[in-house]
């Protein structure tokens, strides 16, 4: 009998690495990032600077532009054999086929010869918004990976119902899987107390954010310091749509700090600084109702009260995350917040917080998994 090993195609992200990088604690692990040249030479990838299990196998593959579009017929082949080989060398070291793990729909046609019962789609956004004009390809081989797969994992509950409502002959296969977070996102000193009437957010600066609602908080609390942390993904636009000029405004407020761009394992500590971190996002952005935003679960581990607008992952953690529907009740919540913070029960709240948080690590969500596998 065989041990679990894992072979996860796609971990581009912090989050999907995160996964990865918690399954290799345990079982023999290979986390593959797939890139073509342009976005390679534009973004110049890096995996973390953690210190990697010593069972995570780590592998960049970098291809021509349109090796997963229109040229990915040419390019099946070569992906199918480099698939089978790095599933063979991991059954050599735990004695079964391991389970494989497609985060993107486009990774359908090169899973084809992976057995149906050792394949996991992993689905953490609703991918036809990144090529709408790709709408019905992308739906085709979603589709495909659903159908073949042993079990899908969502990371948000939006898309967890979507697709068992799309696809009602898999559904009791789809699973919720929301993100966890990095240990080292849990804050260790919650007796330090934070920076004094802050709050913070951390994240790209695009047009997720409802700008015009932050705006109006922001010039409201003078005697509030509003923290950003976060880069721009739309410099030099020579024509601005009207969102990124309220973007500009909210920045150049005299109570607004822009410390830009950092890297994903440096951003703890500014969770941890801020008296009160926040998401405001756009309501009724189609992204922002489809996803997990890592924000969630990395905010609770700051063990500092969270406050959001009305996102459906957030209002799945009502102890936690306290929703606010307007810029007054936005206002009212920050200060409220704020008076609590300078108040003994605050340190009692955060330990609570904390105690909740580390019930949701990724060495949590890979426990999970694992018992999704041997339940299934």
């Amino acid at each position: 009998m065989g041990k679990l090993s894992f072979l996860f195609l796609g971990a581009n992200s912090p989050w999907t690495y995160g996964l990865a990088e918690a399954l290799a604690w345990h079982y023999p692990t290979h986390a593959v990032q797939f890139y073509d040249w342009r976005t390679y030479r534009l973004i110049r990838p890096t995996w973390s600077s953690r210190i990697p299990p010593s069972l995570l196998e780590r592998s960049i593959r970098v291809l021509p532009t349109g090796y997963a579009g229109r040229l990915e017929k040419l390019f099946r082949f070569y992906l199918q054999q480099l698939i089978t080989h790095w599933c063979q060398k991991l059954r050599q070291v735990s004695g079964e086929h391991p389970w494989v793990i497609a985060s993107e729909p486009y990774f359908s046609p090169w899973v084809r010869k992976v057995p149906s019962e050792r394949l996991i789609y992993y689905n953490f956004d609703d991918y036809v918004l990144y090529r709408p004009n790709r709408k019905d390809k992308i739906l085709e081989q979603e589709k495909e990976l659903i159908e073949r797969a042993f079990i899908t994992l969502c990371s948000s509950y939006f898309q967890t119902i979507t697709l068992q409502e799309r696809h009602p002959n898999r559904a009791s296969y789809i699973h919720h899987y929301p993100h966890g977070f990095i240990n080292t996102y849990l804050n260790s000193q919650p007796q330090n107390s934070p920076e004094a009437m802050t709050v913070g957010y951390v994240g790209n600066l695009g047009d997720r954010l409802d700008w015009q609602l932050i705006y109006q908080v922001i010039k409201a609390c003078p005697e509030i310091t509003f923290v950003f942390v976060g880069g721009r993904d739309d410099p030099g636009i020579i024509k601005p749509e009207d969102w990124q000029l309220d973007r500009e405004a909210v920045l150049a407020l005299s109570n607004v700090r822009h410390i830009g761009r950092v890297p994903s394992d440096q951003v703890a500590k500014y969770y941890w600084s801020f008296a009160v971190n926040w998401i405001p996002y756009l309501v009724n952005h189609r992204f922002n109702q489809a996803a997990c935003p890592t924000k969630i679960m990395d905010g609770i581990a700051s063990g500092r009260p969270v406050i959001s607008t009305d996102i459906p992952e957030c209002r799945l953690y009502p102890e936690w995350i306290k929703i606010f529907y307007s810029a007054e009740d936005a206002i009212a919540q920050i200060r409220k917040h704020l008076a609590l913070s300078q108040k003994p029960e605050a340190y009692e709240n955060s330990l609570k917080q904390l105690e909740f948080a580390r019930q949701h690590t990724w060495q949590f969500r890979a426990q999970k998994l694992e018992n999704l596998l041997l339940q299934d």
